[in-house]
């Protein structure tokens, strides 16, 4: 696919993977298409590249990202940071940093909005055994019945604000379980 390059570290070592330079190059033209900018933090954590970009509308940045080839590498991020959370993919899928910190109280929610499909089971997984705050899930607006992707507690009810009419939805995630084996 020309994502990833791989070379060996030395004669007989392990082979190490980098993302190649035109892998970024095309990452950066389909963000610029998509109205998203790059950002300067284009970090590594270990072996682990980064590809950053900062964008002003969460649904453009969750579209970009899902429209992005499968990652098929471990070692690949792709982050988008808007005012309405830190959005990503990565092998796992599509995956939000943190919920938002109004998104726990769902008590002033104008509706109840529906878990529609859950987004991956990774992210589902994890929140399941408490190691992440949340899921996606694909969820419907209780009001004008739009569909789209939003981080959820797990077996809780999470305040989620449907992108096309605004109103502030409650979505009880209970009847999505994880069962252990």
């Amino acid at each position: 696919m020309g994502w990833l390059t791989r070379r060996r570290r030395s004669g007989n070592g392990p082979r190490l993977s980098h993302v190649t330079r035109a892998a970024v190059r095309a990452a950066r033209a389909r963000a610029a298409a998509a109205g998203l900018e790059p950002d300067d933090d284009h970090s590594r954590r270990g072996t682990e590249r980064h590809i950053v970009f900062r964008g002003g509308d969460a649904e453009l940045a969750k579209r970009y990202l899902l429209d992005l080839p499968p990652v098929e590498e471990r070692l690949l991020r792709y982050v988008v940071r808007t005012p309405d959370g830190t959005w990503g993919r990565d092998s796992g899928g599509l995956y939000l940093e943190a919920l938002r910190p109004w998104q726990r109280d769902a008590s002033a929610a104008d509706c109840t909005g529906t878990v529609v499909a859950v987004a991956g089971l990774r992210g589902l997984v994890l929140a399941s055994r408490g190691q992440g705050d949340n899921f996606i899930a694909e969820v419907a607006c209780g009001r004008c019945e739009h569909e789209w992707y939003d981080g959820l507690r797990y077996q809780a009810v999470t305040a989620v604000r449907c992108p096309h009419c605004g109103a502030l939805n409650g979505v009880d995630s209970g009847c999505v379980n994880v069962n252990p084996f």
